[in-house]
């Protein structure tokens, strides 16, 4: 069992193995924000990993503990991803605070990466998503031909415009097309309005072994599944069900939140279950939570249970193969 159970320690290579893997899959997400509203997503972005590597610093020192473990990346990831879930026209200081408030308060206390209970960019996500909501889910038109100004704010001039996600919860009719959808060319956070982006970022972290299949497929699949079932109002069964997974942090969530090597089980039914159960609680929250996306408070609620759910998986799955071995031995020997 000690294989299986909390903290997960691995190796320095290994560790820069999935942070680089995660590094390199947020550059596309960055380019494609930029296109859309020029170049302050890519400085929100940066802003929010130079916050989360200096808070790392800053822990280290008091700490007195080698700098080298930034080496690892998982500070740089905290960070990014805390950054891609923002508007591209909030202020640079909020997702620095965002940043700060992950490796401080939620990764250091334990130990630095590896020991860490909570996931720290969903913890960062939800405090900023709580704390600062107005900033956090006012978006602009998305648009290339008139790019966001590079200033600490932007200005009242930024033209704005209902998210995906704001428009289910209040049971508008969404205006936009299929192939918006697909495209990515609707109004939402910088990295996860880029759904052909993100389901091939997907793929390639499967690929490499980044992140596991198991979790993945069950928790889209779940997600696709409550969305038929419960379908948006004002809109067809399959455009709502298209809608709702692109929504908010739907597609970002099972991308990236969900598989965090440290906070997740590592058992494969466990995988199994904990993927079926974000895909739940992110569809229920999308629709009912206080906040517009409450993906990441599903993240932070599963989290505090995966070592129970990877410690009885494995019970469970260890005396189901030796009921079925011993019920294969009787029938071998009548």
């Amino acid at each position: 069992m000690n294989n299986i159970t909390a903290p997960h320690i691995r190796t320095e290579a290994a560790s820069r193995h999935l942070t680089r893997d995660v590094l390199l899959t947020t550059l596309p997400l960055c380019i494609f924000s930029a296109v859309t509203y020029g170049v302050r997503p890519v400085l929100i972005v940066l802003f929010s990993i130079l916050s989360a590597i200096v808070s790392e610093c800053v822990c280290c020192l008091f700490r007195r503990q080698s700098m080298q473990v930034i080496r690892d990346g998982s500070a740089a990831v905290t960070g990014a991803l805390i950054g891609l879930v923002m508007s591209p026209m909030v202020d640079y200081w909020v997702p620095m605070l965002g940043a700060a408030f992950a490796i401080i308060v939620v990764k250091a206390p334990f130990g630095g990466y590896g020991r860490n209970v909570f996931n720290p960019a969903a913890a960062g996500i939800a405090v900023l998503s709580y704390c600062f909501p107005q900033r956090m889910f006012t978006y602009p038109i998305a648009s290339s031909m008139n790019p966001l100004p590079t200033g600490m704010s932007v200005g009242d001039e930024v033209v704005t415009s209902l998210s995906l996600a704001a428009q289910l919860r209040a049971d508008a009719t969404p205006s936009i097309t299929r192939m918006q959808l697909i495209l990515g060319d609707f109004a939402g956070p910088i990295g996860a309005t880029a759904t052909l982006l993100l389901v091939a970022c997907a793929v390639y972290l499967i690929c490499r072994g980044t992140i596991s299949c198991w979790t993945v497929v069950p928790y889209f699949a779940t997600c696709a599944l409550v969305a038929w079932l419960f379908p948006a109002a004002g809109v067809s069964r399959m455009y709502g069900v298209l809608a709702q997974v692109c929504a908010g942090y739907v597609l970002f969530t099972g991308v990236f939140l969900i598989n965090d090597t440290v906070t997740t089980p590592r058992f494969w039914f466990a995988r199994l279950l904990y993927g079926v159960s974000a895909g739940v609680l992110v569809m229920l929250l999308q629709r009912i939570g206080r906040v517009e996306c409450g993906c990441c408070f599903a993240i932070l609620l599963l989290n505090s249970i995966a070592p129970i759910m990877d410690r009885w998986s494995w019970y469970v799955w260890r005396y189901v193969t030796r009921f079925l071995r011993i019920r294969q031995e009787v029938k071998a020997h009548e």
